[in-house]
């Protein structure tokens, strides 16, 4: 009362309440905390000092979750800030992903009425470059978004990679988020009602969109979401999908809302009826005990009094008074449900009619489907739904009826009885499934799909329309695959498939092809190889050519490479190789790959390089298919067996130049560049790469181009400096998730991180890019590319001083479990690189027992690979340094024999790129020559190394080469010079943001050439600290002893 004096202490509105009834308060009683908390995570996400985060709503039905959202939305709106809103529906009947595209919708149409404004036109060019050529992809889910682009969908290839289309579509629409969050000028909130009932396709959208990192510094953007309590449970999707980013770091506020306790339905009654708390009491009470203070029913109790006239106007009185014995002894349902159910059974025959029918289509049809209801059932429904609308049963806005509640949509559609909800959804769907082909309108094709679906096979009624019915799922479901939702395309063309009837396949043989082959597509993308086998196995018994079950093998492979499951993924791909005629040799020895090299050369030669980017275009779909297996089998060998990779690079560049080019021969072409970069001929491997990029566009193979751009970068590292190369990654991974290709972007996103180590960006730099690539490989379930970096990760972290904190906060556990000996087993070259980051860091921290053990592993694993990328180079420096090492310690020739090898491939190298190898080229020299004990010769080049290090910006080996140098001269007992050199490293390594590892080199130091001053005089106060004193915001460090 204190807080609203006008609501008691003055006279109510008589006239107007007689004429209106009963306004209840909308307001929502006794929850200011958790608007007050919804509102401090909103300000925290689109402050633009964190990460945007989220916000969910939980609650039982009727709580007011909706309600307390758009409250939210109201303050946001008064503070300048856009909130756009979508529902999802408990019957899936709309056009994929229709919940988030009715909030992008609403947000083009906003602000494409700012015509002429500077707003609109900067959000505008910033979309059409942020998505670039792929936009009409974008445009097939958010229709008016073409008002701004002024882009049209353009035409949808069948044969794409259909795990890179969805990819896409995620890359896309983040991309978009993304622009109109940093662009619009305000702060964009989306909220989404209902996630329990959210479809997979947008959960996973959603679940991108949420977990990669914003692009810019400028980005406002706020997810906030609403369910019932079971969706947060964890075998709901939407709940696996929220624990799965809360344990990527995303910033997550969770609202629980429960019913109201009496003094709240009490305070609501009070405010609602304009009289002192202590006058409603008691009828508060009594409603309190009836609807258990859920606001829904609390609200439609009310109604009903009034219109019962058990609660009423009072004129002479001039209040609202009741009736307390008659509202005591009525008998109600227990629950909202059936309370709501009893409302509705009042209504005329009519009106009931009407709701029952709108509640089959979800919780809101637009107005033009009601009126193509009506001509196709012959019975009235606009005028019923109107007077459904005056009772306060519907909202009536924006060209659509909506049920005021999803309660209200529930118990409108149990008035059906259960034996004929499958014929009334057939009946619907059939009348709307003609008239939706006649004015090409997709969105009703959508919908009578899926009420014809909800019938099912059982009310078909003869032969002929089962196969119309066929085929209507099947032309669904691939408009459904052109917006890239797989997962109702799937749906569609599962339920194609349950209305064939028996010999379809000999009497339906195209319809059947086309159901299966694009259901097995779908069933990749989910990655149910169990289904995707089935459904292959039905093209494999009854295609009548080798062509027709192309496409069903080269998914079945697909989806064992993903899976990981390498050995099987090659095999199958060499058995379906065999079958097109492409047969691959057992094995090929060294001067037989080299013999085909050479004459692959001579040909290439024989080739201007334009002739080559204009050469004919591959025609033979056999040889096309052939060329798609082949590079799927690539990267595949490179990591089980490698020494048979060379023989599928040949065949795709012999293959290319006999038939012609296709989209796939970039790859070979790059691969080829590689091959004749680790014989030398690093020009004429150049030469190919570029080739491979400039067909890129004239061919227009986006789906590769991921790859080639990763590839190639590495490869132009022996000839380009290393550190302007890192930008070359950013937008090949870019380029990749712009088509869909996660693989690609993980080769650039993988030899990114790495590259940036091995270039000397300074560790701080390396970690936070590794954190991101390490979450991305996570969520993308990438687990051979992840047991690439998960190692250098660690080594990061401990050079850093770091690695106990995140060890114990990262919570990547399972994944190292995932990554353990059962996977290196399989995967050789995994192996390799454990043993080879072992390796390095033991040799950091200088560890020689475990460096020993560990390059004896390595060497064990070290396969014969025909494959040189420039982060290969970085383990031919540390195997050469180690084997110095060893050599020195135990006089093994093995290991002098292996320092050398290093030193002429090094050199061989800097003779290319002397920017990116000089350095350690002398460096492994002046090792070699400290192991022969060639003093005067290992003096020189150690400076040398320090000189050419601190030229070409390696600030990593010009500190690793000042403490060899000062273990060289420990050895050689020249003690002054020593510590001249370690003091030089001890600055570099801090320098470089090794803070554990100058401090170890300063306890060797201590430990090892005498007194502390004998140093720390030497060492900048800056500069000075001990295992013991420094933090680094950490806490104290434990340093392990070392040799």
């Amino acid at each position: 009362m204190l807080d609203k004096p006008s609501r008691f202490l003055y006279d109510i509105d008589i006239e107007t309440l007689s004429v209106t009834g009963l306004q209840l308060n909308e307001a929502v009683f006794g929850r200011e905390n958790d608007f007050s908390t919804l509102q401090n995570s909103y300000r925290r996400s689109v402050s633009g000092e964190h990460e945007p985060g989220i916000g969910i709503i939980v609650g039982p039905s009727g709580v007011g979750k909706s309600v307390l959202a758009h409250r939210l939305g109201g303050y946001i709106s008064s503070t300048g800030g856009l909130f756009l809103s979508g529902k999802f529906d408990q019957v899936q009947q709309a056009k994929p992903f229709s919940a988030i595209a009715s909030a992008f919708n609403e947000y083009c149409v906003k602000i494409s009425n700012e015509k002429g404004t500077s707003r609109l036109q900067e959000v505008a060019s910033k979309l059409r470059i942020a998505l670039g050529a792929e936009a009409h992809h974008l445009v097939k889910m958010i229709p008016n978004l073409s008002i701004i682009l002024g882009e049209h969908a353009g035409d949808f290839d069948e044969d794409q990679d259909c795990v890179a289309a969805q990819k896409r579509i995620h890359y896309l629409l983040y991309r978009f988020i993304d622009v109109i969050s940093s662009f619009s000028g305000a702060p964009v909130t989306l909220f989404l009602d209902d996630l329990q009932w959210a479809d997979p396709s947008s959960l996973s959208a959603i679940n991108q969109v949420l977990m990669i990192r914003s692009s810019t510094t400028k980005r406002q953007f706020f997810f906030l979401g609403s369910c019932r309590e079971e969706g947060l449970l964890q075998e709901h999707p939407f709940g696996n999908m929220l624990s799965k980013i809360c344990h990527f770091g995303v910033h997550t506020t969770e609202v629980t809302l429960a019913c109201m306790d009496k003094d709240m339905t009490n305070t609501l009654l009070s405010e609602s009826l304009s009289l002192s708390p202590r006058l409603t009491w008691t009828l508060s009470e009594l409603i309190h005990h009836k609807t258990k203070g859920n606001p829904l029913f609390f609200s439609q109790m009310m109604i009903s009094l009034c219109k019962d006239g058990l609660v009423w106007l009072s004129l002479s009185r001039r209040r609202w008074v009741w009736d307390e014995e008659k509202i005591q002894s009525r008998k109600l349902p227990d629950d909202v449900a059936a309370f709501l159910t009893a409302t509705i059974g009042k209504l005329p025959k009519d009106v009931q009619t009407a709701l029952c029918t709108l509640s089959c289509f979800g919780a809101r049809s637009d107005y033009a489907l009601i009126k193509a209801l009506e001509v196709g059932l012959g019975f009235p429904l606009v005028e019923p739904l109107d007077s459904a609308f005056a009772e306060g049963l519907l909202d009536k806005a924006n060209g659509s009826y909506s049920f005021s509640h999803d309660r209200l949509e529930e118990a409108a559609y149990t008035m059906i009885r259960a034996d004929e909800r499958c014929l009334l959804h057939f009946k619907y769907g059939v009348a709307l499934a003609s008239l939706s082909f006649d004015i090409q309108d997709d969105d009703m094709l959508f919908i009578a799909a899926s009420q014809i679906n909800r019938g099912g096979p059982a009310a078909v009624e003869d032969a002929v329309q089962a196969v119309s019915l066929a085929n209507l799922n099947l032309i669904t479901g691939q408009k459904a695959m052109e917006m890239s939702d797989f997962s109702s395309a799937y749906s569609f063309f599962d339920n194609g498939i349950s209305f064939l009837r028996k010999r379809h396949w000999q009497e339906h043989y195209n319809l059947s092809l086309q159901l299966f082959e694009s259901a097995s597509k779908c069933a990749l993308v989910a990655g149910d190889i169990v289904s995707l086998k089935l459904l292959s196995e039905q093209v494999y018994t009854f295609a009548q050519s080798l062509e027709d079950k192309m496409n069903a093998m080269f998914n079945v492979v697909s989806a064992l490479s993903y899976a990981s499951q390498l050995p099987e993924s090659v095999n199958e791909t060499i058995l379906v190789l065999s079958q097109l005629g492409e047969e691959l040799p057992e094995s090929l020895s060294e001067p037989q790959i080299m013999l085909q090299i050479e004459k692959t050369k001579a040909i290439l030669e024989g080739f201007s390089d334009q002739e080559l980017i204009e050469y004919k275009r591959m025609d033979d779909p056999l040889k096309i298919m052939a060329m798609k297996f082949y590079a799927r089998l690539e990267p595949s060998l490179q990591q089980i067996k490698p020494d048979a990779q060379p023989s599928i690079t040949l065949k795709m560049v012999q293959l290319s130049i006999a038939h012609g080019m296709s989209p796939m021969s970039p790859i070979g072409f790059t691969h080829f560049g590689q091959l004749l970069v680790r014989l030398g001929n690093v020009k004429e491997g150049c030469r190919c790469v570029k080739i491979a990029q400039r067909l890129l566009d004239k061919i227009g193979s986006k789906e590769v181009a991921g790859e080639v751009i990763a590839v190639g970068t590495q490869i132009m590292c022996f000839v380009e400096p290393v550190q302007a190369t890192l930008e070359s990654y950013v937008q090949g991974q870019a380029n990749a998730l712009a088509a869909g290709d996660t693989h690609g972007a993980m080769f650039n996103i993988g030899f990114y991180v790495g590259t940036s180590f091995w270039s000397g960006m300074k560790l701080p730099v390396c970690r936070e890019r590794y954190a991101r690539a390490h979450k991305l490989m996570e969520e993308h379930n990438h687990l051979t590319w992840l047991a690439h970096i998960i190692h250098m990760e660690t080594n990061v972290l401990t050079l850093m001083g770091e690695q106990e904190d995140t060890a114990q906060s990262s919570g990547s556990n399972g994944t190292e479990i995932q990554l353990g000996e059962d996977f290196r087993k399989e995967n050789q070259h995994a192996s390799m690189t454990y043993y080879f980051q072992k390796m390095y860091i033991s040799f950091m921290l200088r560890e020689y027992d475990q460096m020993k053990d560990c390059a004896e592993q390595y060497f064990e694993y070290n396969l014969r690979s025909w494959a040189i990328l420039y982060i290969f180079t970085a383990e031919t420096y540390v195997s050469g340094l180690v084997s110095f090492w060893i050599y020195r310690q135990s006089n093994d020739p093995k290991w002098a024999e292996r320092g050398c090898k290093a030193v002429f491939a090094m050199k061989k190298w800097a003779e290319s790129s002397e920017h990116n190898f000089q350095q350690n080229a002398y460096l492994l020299e002046a090792e070699q020559a400290f192991s022969n004990n060639d003093i005067e010769n290992a003096e020189a080049l150690y400076e040398k190394a320090i000189s050419a290090s601190r030229r070409h910006r390696f600030i990593n080996t010009e500190a690793l080469a000042c403490e060899l140098a000062g273990h060289f001269y420990t050895k050689t007992e020249k003690h002054d010079k020593a510590i001249q050199y370690f003091m030089q490293a001890h600055e570099k390594y801090h320098e470089w943001g090794a803070v554990a590892k100058s401090n170890a080199l300063f306890e060797f130091v201590q430990r090892v050439l005498g007194p502390s001053s004998s140093i720390s005089d030497s060492l900048p106060d800056s500069l000075y600290s001990t295992p013991s004193t420094h933090q680094n915001g950490h806490g104290d460090k434990k340093v392990r002893k070392r040799e």
